[in-house]
């Protein structure tokens, strides 16, 4: 009897070793099944995707109609008509001075390099709609909106929530998109629309740069997100219903968090090759390899990984992290800086 008890405890052992072994190898699986997998591997190129919504639409291009006596519209302002999106922009800080000088009123009448002036003078134009929030300032551009927040500190849950409450009540039906940015941020626009084109807004949308704690994801409020008018829709719906109430977290983790209690998750927005186009940091941060990628937070929480180095970031990416100089030096470099004799496709099948 005792000899067939000890041969019995091996086999309790392995037994209970592979039940282990088992539940944590599942745990892994379900952190990394989706993020190893290369969009290319899941779903179409979005190059096919949006040239078949043209088709879809009878849209072909470079004319948009073949009676040459109109004039041309181009694929720009097309999309620029076809995709209306409201740019808004949350300030870090409630009282910072980007918030009270603005618009290119420096100390002394000299010239402002402060980020909100700086998203104004450059893609701030290319928005269908640029609303501020914070303090309005007592010199602004004509057509800019400058909305009060009046609760909360900026950055936290709370400011983000009234603001998202202003633009619903104010823009939902005029616009199909909602582009929450931070001020230190650069927009190429039109790559904003191309990758949304293909999307029905009148669906719940939820884009950007993904991050993952141990108990939510969301959008990360460094590359910017994109709301779309059934997202937006449904998030109001829920404050009139008094969910989602606010609290001292930061906005963007609290709007995670709130749009997974009604049943809406950030998607993969990475291109074909699993580069970026939301992109949390600043540009040289992408591009330049260091040591300490793995220690950095941007890699570590990332959902969906990408690389480093030219592997970092989309042919078609939206977002970048930028200061006031250097969302100057990007507007160059995107719109006006030209290799003689290369001329890029309007949509490469990529």
């Amino acid at each position: 009897m005792v000899h067939a008890h000890i041969l019995r405890l091996p086999s309790v052992f392995i037994f209970s070793l592979s039940v282990f072994l088992g539940i944590f190898l599942a745990a892994i699986f379900h952190r990394y099944r989706v993020s190893d997998i290369l969009p290319s591997q899941l779903e179409i190129s979005h190059s096919l995707s949006y040239l078949r919504w043209l088709q879809s639409i009878n849209i072909s291009f470079p004319s948009l109609d073949d009676d040459k006596s109109k004039m041309t519209v181009s694929e720009t302002s097309f999309l620029k008509n076809k995709v209306r999106v409201l740019c808004f922009v949350m300030p870090q800080y409630k009282d910072s001075s980007s918030l009270l000088a603005y618009f290119g009123a420096g100390p002394g009448g000299g010239p402002s390099f402060d980020a909100a002036s700086a998203i104004v003078k450059t893609w701030g134009r290319r928005c269908n709609k640029l609303v501020f929030f914070g303090h309005s300032p007592r010199i602004r551009p004509p057509g800019v909106s400058v909305l009060p927040i009046r609760n909360g500190v900026a950055g936290s849950w709370n400011a983000l929530r009234e603001a998202l409450v202003q633009v619903a009540v104010s823009y939902q039906d005029s616009y199909e998109w909602f582009l929450k940015v931070d001020l230190e941020t650069y927009v190429i626009v039109e790559n904003l629309r191309y990758y949304l084109a293909i999307f029905d807004a009148a669906q719940p949308h939820y884009f950007g740069h993904v991050y993952e704690t141990w108990d939510s994801q969301y959008n990360a409020g460094e590359a910017g997100l994109v709301l779309s008018r059934g997202a937006l829709r449904k998030l109001h719906n829920s404050f009139i219903k008094g969910l989602c109430d606010g609290d001292s977290r930061s906005g963007d983790v609290g709007l995670g968090r709130c749009l997974a209690d009604i049943g809406i998750s950030p998607s993969d927005t990475r291109d074909s090759r699993g580069r970026g186009r939301f992109l949390a940091l600043d540009l040289e941060e992408h591009l330049v390899q260091k040591d300490s990628l793995w220690r950095n937070s941007y890699w570590t929480k990332s959902r969906y990984k990408t690389g480093e180095g030219p592997h970092c970031c989309s042919d078609f990416a939206v977002t970048f992290h930028a200061q006031a100089n250097t969302i100057y030096i990007l507007e160059y470099l995107v719109y006006h800086l030209k290799p003689f004799g290369i001329s890029t496709p309007l949509v490469p099948l990529h």
